[in-house]
């Protein structure tokens, strides 16, 4: 009996030049010479350019098949590549047999899962960093090949970033990561919580040549829970503020540790210790009585330092200035600090935020002291009004500018430099005390300086704001569009103008049919809808709108936002996408929960990102803008 020709082909026996003449009679008969591993190179070659996928998936898997081909193909046939069993010694003969493969290729391959490690480990010798990071972020790779590839990674921040983000990387790749790596993925192994100790300390071992990341590295070093002791005494001495800074806010200091930062000179000029809020009071104690001066000046400025320690120390000459800054020291004793003869004492007094205001008046008898006393929010108005009268003499136009705009400035100082000091007038023209009379002066000014103040004051009579609304400068015209006194039909006019209609969408005195012209232009309907004059029925509709939207954030505004209807919350608890309908069905769980509506967004404007698509249009609108509501 004869064999079929289905035999015939897959028969290992069959004569190459039979088994050519079977592979050019059908397709069926084709894919199955491309199985026999007695096909003649040449005819698998020619197999592997057939239209038939399956044939030339076959050529994959066959052993005869020549390596050219057998690299061409893996990109289209990775698994069967992978199978091939002559591929481990095409290994042997050539270690660099992933350099030989596409590129493409190449990285198809290492997307397949039952990747060898011994391929992992020849493509790890590649020159192409997206190669590289392909082997780093394979589950296959070994600790061996991710050692290697650290090491490589100094020029490469991607590829060691890739390597130190595994969830599975050992420490003994990431020391190799701490001493080989970018300054990006050292900055990142010093911020992550859970880098072990080792790591850190040979990040301080290997400091970063560039400065910026060096500061930021250490910095972060002494934020890290993880860091040891001994590693913080060692960063201790570098002359970085931000990484002293850093250690002294530190809740887990030691006793020895504070002393030491205490009488660090940049650490006891900057204030640091005395802003943590973890130094046991028992130890502040304790160095109250400490035989080195600079720290018992820090117990001195500490707020957790006991009152009685605090009535001690304003005794003693050298602790003084540091009592009087303290915002703990009694009132009493800062009286009497108000009266020491040092005026580097009064002057601590003075910008000390809790010293009450009959102290501040006792500093206000003498002028050595009217600047910090003008900022202090304690200050009795009888004692500013002095202050004020006091700085308007003052010589230098940086305090004269001060008074100009200062909220107790006195008013016929104000009228006098509007006639006579030009170099002040748009300070006075911005200060809410100048007289209407004087604005409306001050509002013909030719400086468009003067102008625009007149427009943002607050003070301003609407028909002044009238006029300025023609003014030719668009500064002024955008600062009465943003005041608050401005007439609604001044606000509507305005509209025309379109460099005008974000600061009208959001001025509180704009009207409803104001806001309702508004709409015409798509990219002010987030304004339009938190606007506590927009219409229910105008604000529903923009609700709707929103809600049918492509865009996921617009969406999303709409979940969280306290007038959506029910119906509209119930749609969004159904949308594809997560955040979305995650937030409407919370919004609906409060709605049933306590039988109101629980704003989510009230107040706050969501953020304009620019985007191709269209809406609405107007004119001078170039371009869909989408704004993401604030998490």
């Amino acid at each position: 009996m004869y064999p079929t020709p289905e035999q015939l082909a897959q028969d290992e026996t069959t004569p190459p030049d039979k088994l050519r003449i079977l592979a050019y009679e059908s397709v069926e008969l084709e894919r199955l010479v491309a199985t026999n591993p007695s096909a003649e190179p040449e005819l698998l070659r020619e197999l592997a350019s057939s239209e038939d996928k399956a044939t030339r998936e076959n050529v994959t898997t066959n052993p005869n098949t020549p390596t050219d081909v057998l690299l061409k193909l893996a990109g289209d046939f990775p698994r069967q590549f992978f199978s091939n069993p002559v591929l481990s010694l095409l290994m042997l003969e050539n270690p660099n047999l992933a350099t030989d493969i596409s590129y493409w290729s190449l990285l198809k391959l290492l997307k397949q899962d039952d990747a060898p490690e011994w391929f992992l480990a020849c493509a790890a010798m590649h020159a192409n960093s997206l190669v590289l990071e392909a082997v780093a972020k394979h589950k296959q790779a070994t600790e061996a090949i991710l050692v290697q590839l650290a090491i490589k990674s100094r020029y490469d921040p991607e590829l060691g970033l890739c390597i130190a983000q595994r969830k599975d990387v050992s420490q003994t790749v990431l020391e190799k990561l701490a001493e080989h790596g970018a300054g990006s993925v050292r900055l990142h192994l010093a911020t992550y919580p859970k880098t072990p100790v080792k790591v850190l300390e040979i990040l301080v071992e290997h400091p970063e040549p560039n400065w910026n990341l060096r500061v930021a590295i250490e910095t972060n070093i002494a934020k890290n829970p993880n860091t040891p002791l001994n590693v913080l005494e060692a960063l201790i001495k570098v002359p970085y503020t931000k990484v002293k800074s850093a250690i002294a806010k530190r809740s887990d200091l030691t006793k020895h540790l504070i002393i030491e930062l205490a009488m660090d000179y940049r650490v006891h000029t900057m204030n640091f210790l005395p802003q943590n809020p973890h130094i046991p009071l028992l130890w502040l104690e304790e160095m109250a009585e400490h035989p080195i001066e600079r720290v018992r000046q820090m117990v001195a400025r500490h707020p957790n330092t006991p009152p009685h320690l605090l009535v001690q120390a304003a005794n003693n000459l050298e602790l003084r200035q540091f009592v009087a800054e303290n915002p703990c020291t009694p009132p009493e004793v800062l009286e009497e600090l108000a009266m020491d003869a040092r005026g580097d004492i009064q002057a601590a007094v003075a910008r000390n935020a809790k010293t009450p205001g009959y102290v501040l008046e006792i500093l206000g008898s003498t002028p050595f002291h009217d600047l910090l006393l003008a900022r202090h929010p304690h200050t009795p108005s009888s004692t500013l009004q002095k202050i004020m009268w006091r700085l308007a003499l003052d010589e230098r136009l940086s305090v004269r500018k001060y008074v100009a705009q200062h909220n107790h400035a006195p008013v016929s100082i104000l009228i006098q430099w509007a006639k006579s000091s030009p170099e002040l007038r748009p300070w006075v023209a911005s200060n809410a005390r100048t007289p209407s009379r004087i604005l409306e002066e001050l509002a013909k000014d030719t400086s468009k300086d003067v102008r625009y103040g007149v427009a943002r004051n607050t003070n301003t009579p609407p028909h002044i704001l009238k006029k300025l609304a023609e003014d030719w400068r668009l500064e002024v015209r955008q600062a009465v569009a943003k005041n608050p006194q401005t007439p609604g039909d001044v606000l509507e006019i305005l509209i025309k103008d379109w460099h005008l209609r974000s600061f009208i969408a959001q001025n509180p005195n704009t009207p409803a049919t104001a806001l309702e012209q508004l709409t015409q232009f798509f990219r002010y309907d987030w304004y339009i809808v938190q606007h506590p004059n927009t219409p229910p029925k105008l604000q529903q509709r923009l609700l709707e709108e929103f809600s049918t939207s492509v865009v996921e954030t617009e969406r999303l505004f709409v979940a969280r936002h306290s007038a959506t209807p029910v119906e509209i919350l119930e749609h969004l608890a159904q949308d594809e996408d997560h955040v979305v309908s995650k937030s409407a069905k919370r919004s609906l769980r409060k709605r049933g929960g306590d039988g109101g509506m629980v704003s989510h967004c009230v107040g706050r404007v969501p953020r304009l990102v620019a985007s191709g698509a269209t809406r609405r249009g107007g004119q001078g609108d170039k371009g869909k803008i989408i704004l993401i509501p604030n998490s």
